[in-house]
C-alpha cells in the first residue's frame, strides 16, 4: 500500500518554490499511507511524488514513481498474480529490476495497454503518465477497494489518494452542498462527489484519460449481467469452495507479516477455516469495548474460533475514555467528512493490529456478496410488508422502541426498521435502508435536496432480473465504495495497514453473481450457499452464531461522556453556522434520544462528525 499525489500540465508546468512546498506538503501528508520510502519525479509537464508501504521486495529497487518505457507510473494496491503475469512478460523479452508488482503492471500497460486490467487479480489505484504521448490515464480497481482523487481543469490534472494530499496542490473550492446532503442522508459521501465542488472521485472499476484533445471517464469494469444462473448446487458448492480458497491463498503474498482481523461472524471465520485446511497458520485479532454490552462482544465466540483451529488469539479492548482522548486523530482519518461509527473501532484495531503485522485479511464485502445484512432478509419479505397497510404499518412503527442494548429492544427495532422501509418499488425499498434520514427531512433540515437515492441506484441494479442480485449490485455499486471501503481504507491507512478481503476477489464476486437470489438469502438467514458449502469446515456452534454489526454503543455515549461535546454542536447559533436551515429536528433528535423513545444516534453523530471536520480544517 501507498500514497500519490501529482500534477499533470499540458502546456508545461511552472516550477517555481511554491510549487515545490505544495508538493512537498503534499508528501509529507501522505506518510501514513506510505512511512517506509519516498520519491518523485519531475518533468516539463507532470510533478508527481509518491509515498511507499513496502511490502513486496522491500529494497530500493522498489521505490516510486517508477519510469521505464517512456511512461510513468505510481500505484498505491496489490497485484495478487504479479508472478504469473511477469513470467508472460519475461517470455515476451521484458526484463525486471525488482520483484515488485507495480514493475510488472508497468510493463503490463506496455505491452497490453488498458487490456491489462482484465489479467490483474487485485486492489489497485494508479497513475501513468505517457511521456511521449504526453497522456495520463488514472485507473480505480473493480469495486473501489483503493482510493483515487482528482481536480481537471482545460489541460491541467490534480490527483492524490486521498483528499489532504490534493488540498495540499491545488485549491479544491467551496464545499459542495450536495455532498453535505449526501452526508447527512446516507452517512457517507457517495462518488463521484467530495466534500468540495472543485474534486471528485474517480468511480470504481473506472478509467480517466487526458491528453492534449479531450478529459474523459469511462467504466472498464461492470459486474456481468447474467441471465441464466446456476442452478446445480452440488455443482455451485464445489466452485464456491475453490474459488473461495484460490482467492484467500492469493492474498497471503507479501514480504511482511500478515495477521487476521477475526471477528464472530461467518466471514472472517471461513478465512480462518481457508487458511488452516492449507496449514497456513496466522494471528487472529478482535477487538472490544469495556463495559459494554454483550450485543457489541465479539471476543469470546472468535477467541474459541481461532483456539478450535489452532491459531494465536489477541483480544484487544478500547475504552470510552481512550477514544474520547484520540477522537481528533480519529477525526483526521477520516479525510472528508464521513459519519460511519464503526470506523471508530476499526481505528483503533488498526492501531493495535499494525504493533504486530503490516498486512491483515479482513472479511470485508462478504455481506454484499452473499447477502449477510438483514436487509436482505427483509426484501425476501417484502411482499409480506406491502400487504399490511401503511396506516397500520405506520402506527406500528411508531409505537416501538429503539434499544440495542437488550434483546426485546433489538428486535424491536429490528421490526420497526422493516415496516418503515416498506415499498411495491424495489430501488426505493433499497434506498429507505440505506437513508437515516429520508429526502422530505434532508430539505428540511438543509434547505435543499439533491438527486434522489433511489434514481442513483436504478443505474446500478440494471440489468439484474433476480431481485436479491438487484440490491447486491447496488450495495456494491453504490454503498460499499462510498461507505464501506472507505472505512476499510481510511482507517487502516492512517495506521500504516494493509487490509486485503478476499470476498472482493473478482472471479468469486463474479460466481456469486451466477446464483440465484434465493440460493444466497433464505426466509430467515443470509449467507445460506456459504453456510452450505462450508458446513464441514466450521463447528455447529459458529454457524449459528448470531450476526452482530461491528459498532461502538454510540448512544450511550453521546448520551453519557459526549454529551458536553454534542449540546456544544447543537447550540442553535452553531448550527446556523454549519447551515442546518430547521435547528428544531436536531433538538427533537436529541430530546429523542436523552428520552431513551427513538435511537436518533446516528444522525447525531453525523452531525458531530461534520461539526468536527469543518473545525480541524478551520472553515469557522
Amino acid at each position: 500500500m501507498c500514497g500519490f499525489a501529482g500534477i499533470i500540465k499540458l502546456d508545461k508546468i511552472k516550477r517555481d518554490n511554491t510549487l515545490n512546498k505544495r508538493m512537498n506538503a503534499a508528501l509529507n501528508s501522505l506518510y501514513p499511507r506510505g512511512p517506509n520510502q519516498k520519491g518523485e519525479w519531475i518533468d516539463d509537464y507532470s510533478y508527481i511524488v509518491h509515498s511507499r508501504l513496502s511490502i513486496l521486495d522491500l529494497s530500493a529497487a522498489g521505490i516510486q514513481p517508477m519510469h521505464k518505457y517512456g511512461k510513468v507510473i505510481v500505484f498505491n494496491g496489490e497485484i495478487y498474480n504479479f508472478k504469473e503475469i511477469r513470467k508472460e512478460l519475461k517470455n515476451k523479452g521484458y526484463k525486471f529490476n525488482s520483484n515488485t508488482d507495480c514493475e510488472v503492471l508497468l510493463a503490463g500497460w506496455d505491452s497490453w495497454g488498458a487490456r491489462i486490467l482484465d489479467r490483474i487479480k487485485g486492489m489497485f489505484a494508479f497513475v501513468i503518465w505517457d511521456i511521449y504521448k504526453k497522456k495520463a490515464y488514472l485507473v480505480r480497481d473493480c469495486y473501489g477497494k483503493k482510493p483515487l482523487l482528482y481536480l481537471h481543469d482545460k489541460n491541467f490534472i490534480a490527483f492524490a489518494s486521498d483528499l489532504k494530499a490534493l488540498e495540499k496542490i491545488t485549491d479544491c473550492g467551496s464545499i459542495d452542498p450536495l455532498a453535505v446532503q449526501s452526508l447527512f442522508k446516507l452517512r457517507f459521501i457517495n462518488e463521484p462527489l467530495t466534500i468540495y465542488k472543485n474534486a471528485k472521485k474517480i468511480p470504481a472499476g473506472s478509467i480517466a484519460v487526458m491528453d492534449d484533445k479531450a478529459f474523459s471517464i469511462e467504466k472498464w469494469y461492470n459486474i456481468p449481467r447474467t441471465k441464466e444462473l446456476y442452478s446445480d448446487k452440488d455443482f455451485i458448492k464445489k466452485g464456491l469452495i475453490k474459488t473461495f480458497d484460490s482467492a484467500v491463498n492469493r492474498r497471503l503474498v507479501s514480504d511482511v507479516p500478515v495477521g487476521i482481523f477475526l471477528s464472530g461472524g461467518l466471514d472472517s471465520s471461513l478465512i480462518v477455516a481457508s487458511l488452516a485446511e492449507f496449514n497456513n497458520y496466522l494471528p487472529c485479532f478482535t477487538m472490544g469495548f469495556k463495559d459494554s454490552s454483550s450485543y457489541y462482544e465479539e471476543r469470546p465466540a472468535a477467541a474459541k474460533l481461532a483456539n478450535y483451529f489452532g491459531m494465536k488469539h489477541h483480544s484487544l479492548e478500547i475504552s470510552t475514555k481512550h477514544v474520547l482522548k484520540n477522537l481528533p486523530n480519529f477525526f483526521e482519518a477520516c479525510d472528508e467528512p464521513f459519519a460511519d461509527s464503526s470506523a471508530i473501532p476499526l481505528y483503533f484495531l488498526a492501531q493495535e493490529v499494525k504493533k504486530s503485522v503490516t498486512v491483515a485479511i479482513s472479511g470485508d464485502g462478504g455481506d454484499e456478496i452473499f447477502g449477510g445484512y438483514r436487509k436482505y432478509l427483509g426484501e425476501r419479505w417484502a411482499g409480506l410488508g406491502n400487504a399490511v397497510p401503511y396506516k397500520i404499518r405506520t402506527f406500528i412503527a411508531n409505537i416501538l422502541s429503539e434499544n440495542k442494548d437488550t434483546h426485546i429492544g433489538e428486535l424491536s427495532r429490528r421490526i420497526r426498521r422493516f415496516l418503515l422501509n416498506v415499498s411495491t418499488i424495489p430501488s426505493e425499498r433499497q434506498a429507505s435502508w440505506l437513508e437515516q434520514i429520508n429526502e422530505d427531512d434532508i430539505k428540511k433540515l438543509l434547505g435543499a435536496s439533491g438527486p434522489r437515492t433511489n434514481d442513483i441506484l436504478v443505474d446500478y441494479r440494471y440489468g439484474f432480473d433476480d431481485s436479491i442480485n438487484s440490491m447486491l449490485a447496488g450495495d456494491i455499486g453504490f454503498s460499499l465504495p462510498g461507505d464501506m471501503l472507505v472505512k476499510l481504507d481510511r482507517m487502516s491507512m492512517a495506521n500504516s495497514l494493509e487490509v486485503r478481503s478476499p470476498f472482493l476477489d473478482r472471479e468469486l464476486v463474479e460466481l456469486a453473481f451466477k446464483l440465484p437470489g434465493k440460493y444466497k438469502v433464505g426466509m430467515f438467514k443470509g449467507k445460506k450457499i456459504l453456510r452450505e458449502a462450508f458446513s464441514d469446515r466450521l463447528p455447529e456452534w459458529s454457524m449459528n452464531l448470531p450476526k452482530k454489526g461491528f459498532e461502538i454503543p454510540i448512544a450511550n455515549w453521546l448520551s453519557k461522556d459526549l454529551k458536553s461535546l454534542l449540546n456544544k454542536t447543537c447550540n442553535s447559533k452553531n448550527l446556523e453556522k454549519i447551515g442546518i436551515a430547521n435547528t428544531s429536528i436536531v433538538e427533537n433528535w436529541k430530546k429523542n434520544l436523552f428520552a431513551g423513545k427513538k435511537d436518533t444516534s446516528w444522525q447525531l453523530w453525523t452531525l458531530l462528525a461534520y461539526d468536527q471536520w469543518l473545525k480541524a480544517r478551520g472553515l469557522f
